[in-house]
């Protein structure tokens, strides 16, 4: 479902996919940086910053279609709070090991939006859990956050059933 409208000369385009019956196309948000991650009732809001380059698309009416848009609201409606699942990891090293730690949604929340800078990998559906990948950075975050730099990955899945993407 995609709706396009302006309202004070301003651009929106929002798309909206059931989670349970579509592969969500996610291309254009690769490598976009997070802004902030909002908790709002049984919602989570993703906002990105959004900087689009017609080199990086072979298609011409994929790039037109989001050049005007600076940024993207990824709006996740939550079903089931303790299925929802949020973790820190590391890169595997040469042995093949790697660290992680799983956080609640307010732990969740404090620690993503201290990061140095977030930005997006990708992300997926299977049977109504909706899953997230972001690379983080936490070298230059305050004191309490930057203990955390040895962590460059953010894995979410989410108890969900749409996800709503607003572009504008």
């Amino acid at each position: 479902k995609v709706l396009n409208y302006s309202a004070n000369k301003r651009v929106f385009m929002e798309k909206r996919y059931n989670i349970e019956k579509v592969n969500i196309p996610y291309g254009v948000l690769h490598d976009q940086k997070l802004i902030c991650v909002k908790s709002e009732k049984n919602k989570l809001i993703f906002k990105f910053e959004i900087e689009v380059y017609e080199d990086d698309y072979p298609n011409p009416e994929i790039f037109n279609m989001y050049k005007n848009f600076k940024y993207c609201d990824m709006e996740v409606e939550m079903d089931d709070e303790p299925w929802n699942y949020f973790r820190l990891e590391t890169c595997p090293d040469k042995h093949g090991k790697y660290k992680g730690i799983s956080l609640n949604r307010e732990d969740f929340l404090k620690v993503i939006n201290n990061s140095s800078e977030t930005t997006f990998i990708e992300c997926s559906s299977t049977y109504g859990e909706f899953h997230i990948e972001l690379c983080v950075d936490y070298y230059h975050s305050k004191k309490a956050y930057r203990k955390l730099k040895k962590y460059d990955m953010c894995r979410i899945t989410i108890d969900a059933k749409n996800v709503t993407w607003t572009w504008y």
